[in-house]
């Protein structure tokens, strides 16, 4: 099996035709054919239904395109990851927070290369884990509970993965400007009891070493699960709802329609990064950290 004939059959899929994959291949149906029959051969399958009104995926045929489409997009990476010509290259993996967004953009701004691939994955705290672990990404940034502290690192050194905190602060709730604890200069956990609680859902690896917020959603009467920040933020924008952060976030990106108030709380975020111990640190990683580390400093 080749990947050149995985593609074959992402094209066949997405055509409905050999005739038009063929075309959109710029290669002969006879060929195409040829390599989709070898390909079912050696793996003991059809993949294809074929009849006058034109083919259709088998079962084995839809199972086998979710594993192809996995290769061929491995394989993009690949190329892209090695590609001579970029002469900068930066592959980010973090947790929803919006200095970090803000942080991103700043960097690209100052960023003076001719050529550049740079690349930032908001995503659940686990996967930024794995991505670093797997060297998709030079670099995860975590926000970390200092409960966990101690027991994350360990996790973390059984992967080969290093964290280094940069800044430590205290919880903050979010919420909308007009929200009817607005005015309050300081929140208890009892104040906040009968509004909705929004927090960032983990998927299947959803254990307290990995949640996002600094409170217990298990004890809460309204809670709401989000994935990404644009939801997050249109739901604290028109409900009473809030959420627990690091009191981090950019004007800019806000508007000012969002604000934080402090949390009275003993327990702190811990703000670093992950590296993979077994990789040489990159010029541009390197970079970016120092940028970090800087930004972090200001606040």
């Amino acid at each position: 099996m080749t990947i050149q004939q995985c593609k074959y059959v992402l094209e066949i899929a997405n055509c409905g035709s050999f005739n038009q994959a063929a075309k959109q291949l710029f290669m002969a149906q006879s060929s195409l054919s040829f390599g989709i029959k070898s390909l079912e051969d050696e793996l003991g399958i059809r993949i294809f239904d074929r009849s006058g009104n034109g083919i259709c995926l088998t079962d084995e045929g839809a199972e086998f395109i979710k594993y192809a489409r996995q290769i061929c997009k491995n394989s993009d990476l690949i190329a892209e990851r090695y590609n001579k010509n970029i002469s900068q290259k930066l592959y980010i993996s973090t947790q929803h927070y919006d200095f970090i967004a803000d942080l991103f953009a700043r960097f690209l701004m100052d960023e003076g290369s001719d050529s550049y691939r740079f690349s930032i994955r908001e995503i659940e705290t686990y996967n930024v884990i794995q991505d670093v672990q797997n060297a998709y990404s030079d670099i995860g940034i975590l926000v970390i509970k200092d409960e966990n502290l101690e027991i994350m690192k360990r996790y973390l050194k059984r992967r080969k993965l290093s964290f280094t905190p940069l800044l430590a602060v205290q919880p903050h709730v979010f919420f909308r400007k007009d929200h009817p604890l607005a005015g309050l200069t300081l929140l208890t956990k009892a104040q906040l009891g009968k509004y909705p609680y929004v927090s960032y859902e983990q998927g299947e690896h959803n254990s307290d070493y990995f949640t996002e917020e600094l409170m217990d959603a298990s004890c809460m009467d309204k809670h709401i699960e989000i994935s990404d920040r644009a939801t997050l933020m249109n739901v604290l924008m028109v409900t009473d709802s809030y959420t627990v952060g690091t009191g981090i976030m950019p004007s800019a990106l806000n508007k000012g329609d969002i604000i934080s108030v402090p949390l009275d709380s003993q327990s702190h975020y811990h703000i670093g990064y992950i590296l993979n111990t077994e990789r040489t640190v990159s010029p541009i990683t390197k970079k970016f950290i120092n940028r970090m580390i800087s930004v972090l400093k200001s606040i």
